[in-house]
């Protein structure tokens, strides 16, 4: 089980995980594992697109609180499906 928080701008967002559940809420968290903070177009890069973590460390568009494998943990919850294939009738 782990709890983050999730800074976006002005917006909290408060993210528990743990015994097959991922829970997101607004509203910060006083006791986390890890807090985030960047603007919604990082987040996707990292989650969506699979740029590096460290590189957007290393450029100032993240900052985190607590161990980067925990970061890393987090961001990999957000995987997205397979592409549906199109099926085509002969």
């Amino acid at each position: 089980k782990a709890s983050y928080e999730l800074r976006l701008g002005e917006d909290r967002f408060r993210a528990v995980v743990g015994e097959g559940r991922f829970e997101i809420s607004r509203g910060g968290s006083e006791r986390t594992e890890a807090t985030i903070e960047t603007d919604a177009g990082t987040l996707a890069a990292l989650v969506y697109y699979g740029r590096p973590l460290a590189e957007a460390l290393r450029l100032g568009e993240i900052k985190i609180e607590g161990e980067e494998v925990t970061v890393e943990r987090f961001l990999g919850l957000f995987a997205l499906p397979e592409p549906a294939v199109l099926a085509v009738e002969a």
